[in-house]
């Protein structure tokens, strides 16, 4: 497996080890059937830099979710003003 390329690299922001939290398949329907792939979440061993990293992660998660919204109450707008034309 590849996965442990990724494990024996060193954090790009600390420098700590990294080690696998958890392994997981999902079945991905395709056109000629069916895929299995399989997930790796891969963390850092120490604990504040995982945290920061984290936090960093969810700010990302709320800012392009209030992005979206933003984008869709304007394009919700934008067609009310071409209705109304």
């Amino acid at each position: 497996m590849k996965q442990n390329s990724f494990v024996k690299q060193p954090c790009e922001r600390c420098g700590s080890k990294k080690r696998i939290s958890k392994t997981w398949k999902e079945k991905i329907p395709t056109l000629s059937g069916v895929t299995e792939v399989e997930y790796s979440q891969i963390i850092c061993t120490n604990i504040v830099c995982q945290t920061e990293f984290d936090e960093n992660l969810e700010k990302e998660r709320k800012k392009r979710e209030s992005l979206r919204l933003q984008k869709e109450k304007n394009d919700a707008l934008r067609k009310e003003k071409k209705a109304k034309k």
